[in-house]
C-alpha cells in the first residue's frame, strides 16, 4: 500500500548551516510508521552549490543509514550551505520505493529570525473600505497574517480604536497604528506604520501655517534639476514628521497610474531615496500587474546602484469580503520578535520580501535573492500549516464581534499556538 507525503512530517523544517543538526519524520497515524526492523538509506541532496556527479543517469549525493525507533526516523547530518535540500528515503529492502522530503538550512543571522505575514496599508470604512476595522482585523487573521496596520486615509484615530476594542482578547495577531497622509490641496500619499501620533491632524489643526512652514523649509533644500523643490519640501517633511512620532515612513504605491499619470515621478522617488528620508517603499501594493511590474524594475535598478533599499509588499486593502485588493500583496519580515521595533528594524536591516498573490498564480516573491528562495520555501512547507491555525484565530475573533461568549474562552486555549509551531518547525 502506498503511503502519501502528507502522512508524515519533518522537524524541523529549517536547520542551522554548519553544525550537526537532528532531523526527525514521524508519521502521523500508526500506518504511516515506518518498520523498526529495515535499515533506510536517506540520500541528502542539495538543490544548488552542490559537486554532483551523474553515472549512467544516477545521482551521487550523500547516504545516510538509519533504523527506526517506534515507527519514527531521525538522523543527524551537517547541512553547510544555505540552500533547500531534497531528502531521498528508502528502505535498503525496497530501494525504488523513494520518498522526497525537504528541509531548508540558513545561517546564524536568519536562524535566530522568525517569518512573519503582515501587511502595512489597509483601510476601514472609516476612510474608503468595506468593513469596520474589527472585521478588516479579523479576516486578515483569518488569511494567515501575523500582524497589521489600519492606515485609513486622513485618519489616524480609527487604528486606535481598533487595537483598544481587541487589547483585552488574548490574541497572537498583532495590530499596529497607522494612517495614511494626504495634504489639502496636495495628492501625495505616505503611510505612517506604527507612530504614536497623526501627522494628518496635526497638519490639519492650522493648514495654512503649515504650508508656510513647508514653503519656508522648501526655499533652503539644496535640490537638482527636474525636481519639484516645494514637492520634495513636502514629501520630506511629512518623512519628518512621521518619525517624530516614532513611526515608519514608507513611500505608498510610486508607480501607481491616476488619471494616466505616475503618482510619483521616477526622478523624485529615486531622489527621496538617496537622501534616505523614508524608511521603506512599496515595491508591490494594490496596483494593476503593470503598475507592479514598474515598481519592481525601479527597485532592481536602485539595488544595481549599489542602493540599500528597504521594501515591503502591502496591500492597500479596500474590502476583504469581498476582496478589494486584499491578500494580493503582503511582506513577509523576517523578524526576531512579533513586535514593532523588532518588525521596523527587521525592514530596515533589508530582512523583509514582498510578496504578490494573483489569483490562480504562483506566488511572485521580491527581494534579495536569499530570502526570495527562503520565502519561497516557507510558501509551500511552512506558511500552510501555519494559515492554519491563523484562520482559527480569525474565525473567532469574528465570533466576538458577534458577541459570541465562548469565543474568549476558545482564544485562551488556542493562545500561542502559532509561535509554538513556528519553534517545532523553524528551530
Amino acid at each position: 500500500m502506498a503511503i502519501g507525503l502528507s502522512n508524515h512530517e519533518v522537524y524541523p523544517r529549517v536547520v542551522r548551516c554548519g553544525c550537526p543538526q537532528a532531523v526527525s519524520i514521524v508519521p502521523v497515524g500508526e500506518i504511516a510508521k515506518f518498520n523498526d526492523e529495515w535499515v533506510y538509506n536517506i540520500g541528502i541532496v542539495p538543490t544548488e552549490c552542490s559537486e554532483q556527479t551523474y553515472i549512467e543517469n544516477e545521482r551521487i549525493t550523500d547516504t545516510v543509514k538509519v533504523k527506526p525507533e517506534n515507527g519514527v526516523i531521525t538522523f543527524t547530518y551537517t547541512f553547510d550551505e544555505e540552500q533547500e535540500w531534497a531528502l531521498l528515503l528508502a528502505p535498503e529492502i525496497y530501494p525504488t520505493s523513494i520518498r522526497k522530503y525537504s528541509v531548508f538550512s540558513v545561517f546564524d543571522d536568519l536562524y535566530e529570525r522568525t517569518p512573519y505575514k503582515g501587511d502595512l496599508h489597509a483601510h476601514s470604512n472609516a476612510s474608503d473600505g468595506n468593513e469596520e476595522g474589527p472585521i478588516v482585523a479579523a479576516n486578515y487573521r483569518k488569511n494567515g497574517f501575523d500582524f497589521f496596520a489600519l492606515t485609513d486615509h486622513h485618519k489616524f484615530q480609527p487604528s486606535v480604536d481598533l487595537i483598544n476594542y481587541y487589547k483585552d482578547l488574548p490574541i497572537d495577531f498583532k495590530i499596529f497604528t497607522g494612517e495614511e497622509i494626504h495634504l489639502k490641496g496636495y495628492y501625495i500619499h505616505t503611510v505612517n506604520f506604527g507612530g504614536k501620533s497623526s501627522v494628518n491632524e496635526h497638519y490639519n489643526a492650522d493648514p495654512d501655517a503649515r504650508h508656510e512652514e513647508i514653503k519656508r523649509l522648501s526655499e533652503t533644500l539644496d535640490v537638482p534639476n527636474g525636481i519639484n523643490r516645494l514637492e520634495y519640501a513636502y514629501r520630506k517633511w511629512i518623512a519628518d514628521e512621521i518619525h517624530k512620532r516614532d513611526g515608519f515612513a514608507i513611500i505608498a504605491h510610486p508607480f501607481w497610474i491616476n488619471k494616466d499619470e505616475l503618482h510619483m515621478r521616477p526622478k523624485m522617488v529615486d531622489f527621496l531615496l538617496e537622501r534616505e528620508h523614508y524608511d521603506a517603499m512599496e515595491i508591490v501594493s494594490g496596483v494593476s500587474p503593470h503598475e507592479t511590474n514598474l515598481q519592481t524594475a525601479f527597485y532592481n535598478d536602485q539595488r544595481a546602484k549599489g542602493r540599500k533599499i528597504a521594501i515591503v509588499g502591502s496591500s492597500d486593502c479596500h474590502g476583504t469580503d469581498p476582496a478589494l485588493f486584499f491578500n494580493n500583496s503582503k511582506s513577509i519580515v523576517f523578524a526576531k520578535e512579533l513586535e514593532y521595533s523588532s518588525i521596523c528594524s527587521a525592514i530596515k536591516e533589508l530582512y523583509s520580501v514582498a510578496v504578490e498573490t494573483r489569483p490562480n498564480e504562483e506566488p511572485r516573491v521580491y527581494g534579495p535573492f536569499r530570502l526570495v528562495k527562503y520565502a519561497r520555501f516557507l510558501i509551500k512547507n511552512y506558511f500552510p500549516m501555519h494559515d492554519e491555525m491563523c484562520f482559527e484565530e480569525g474565525r473567532l475573533m469574528k465570533e466576538y464581534i458577534r458577541g459570541d461568549k465562548d469565543a474568549v474562552r476558545l482564544l485562551e486555549i488556542m493562545q500561542g499556538r502559532t509561535k509554538r509551531l513556528a519553534d517545532k518547525l523553524l528551530k
